[in-house]
């Protein structure tokens, strides 16, 4: 539950995401972080073949919002199916 509500927050305000919010989201559903390379956080999920790269400044822009809903959502029709 908390996870589902966690995930909608970010879809409904994709421009005022801070990068903890965003880390949350993607560890709620398996991700991890694998490296941090200067201020960019890189997470991987067994599922994905990429990686999903967020930087860690506030907030965090919304192409960066966007492509990590896009790899939960792929990960959670996954599990689904």
């Amino acid at each position: 539950m908390r996870r589902e509500r966690r995930i909608e927050r970010l879809r409904r305000s994709q421009t005022d995401v801070s990068p903890e919010q965003l880390r949350s989201a993607l560890e709620s559903v398996g991700f991890e972080v694998v490296r941090i390379l200067g201020s960019h956080y890189h997470y991987r999920h067994p599922a994905l073949p990429r990686l999903v790269s967020i930087p860690y400044r506030k907030p965090v822009r919304r192409a960066y919002v966007r492509e990590a809903l896009r790899a939960i959502d792929e990960v959670m029709n996954d599990d689904d199916g």
